[in-house]
């Protein structure tokens, strides 16, 4: 209600609008909780701008194949992953002015711990970044402490661990938007990490916002929030970003010096 009386006002005052969107108006907040609340909105910016569809259907990160080798599938490389990794590890702490060490940060009140640090390098593993109680303004700071994540053990995901996979989009996300270099290790390509299931029983969480919002479970079989459609939509996005982070150019946009 609060963007209809918003953009209401601001047509009927003359302003023009230009905006970007990775959906067109009608799909804006589909399957959200209480969408019938957010329907007058659509209903404004149909009426005032006109929707021009850019998606050609062709993603162009994939046009060309990853240039450096900072991705490791488990059992589909020739050598041992993580003796690979730690090869990484150790030729980038060689050019830090620091030794391996754990590293703790004051994030909103409360200490952030990582096990395995050295200077602007961060060597990691999913649960310790996405089994664990993290969020944005976590990964926000490894963006402004880290130039480089490696990040091990990254599982095959499916909505059975839906709060895990929620921060791994996440995660990689802030990485993308802060241009920092990333080196996996995983059970899967990238383009098989996650895998959407039709039928799944309840997480903890989603049953403790259930009972917190008055939701019954037959209520949820629309919502976005519950269903894993909005993490079938971002995961695109990530696997397609996690196929720019493998190439030079993405590692040059922050600086060259560990190429």
């Amino acid at each position: 209600m609060i963007l209809k009386s918003l953009f209401t006002e601001l047509f009927k005052r003359g302003v023009v609008m230009v905006t970007t969107s990775n959906r067109p108006p009608e799909d804006l907040y589909k399957h959200g909780l209480q969408r019938v609340n957010f329907l007058p909105f659509i209903a404004i910016l149909k009426e005032h701008c006109e929707s021009v569809s850019m998606d050609t259907g062709i993603d162009y990160r994939f046009l060309h194949g990853p240039t450096m080798q900072t991705y490791f599938v488990r059992d589909r490389w020739e050598r041992d992953v993580d003796v690979e990794l730690n090869a990484i590890f150790k030729r980038l702490a060689s050019e830090q002015n620091d030794i391996a060490r754990p590293r703790t940060y004051r994030i909103k009140g409360r200490d952030v711990t990582f096990r395995k640090t050295c200077g602007h390098i961060l060597d990691t593993t999913f649960d310790e970044l996405c089994a664990r109680a993290l969020g944005a303004a976590d990964y926000l700071q490894i963006s402004q402490s880290f130039d480089v994540v490696l990040l091990r053990d990254i599982p095959k995901m499916t909505l059975s661990i839906k709060p895990a996979a929620r921060r791994f989009i996440t995660l990689i996300d802030t990485l993308y938007d802060n241009k920092v270099r990333l080196v996996c290790s995983a059970d899967v390509p990238h383009v098989q990490l996650f895998e959407a299931s039709d039928s799944i029983d309840d997480d903890i969480e989603d049953r403790k916002l259930m009972d917190d919002l008055g939701i019954r479970r037959h209520e949820t079989s629309k919502l976005s929030l519950f269903t894993g459609a909005e993490e079938v939509f971002a995961f695109t996005r990530v696997v397609s970003r996690l196929q720019q982070m493998q190439t030079e150019d993405y590692w040059k946009l922050r600086d060259s010096k560990y190429l």
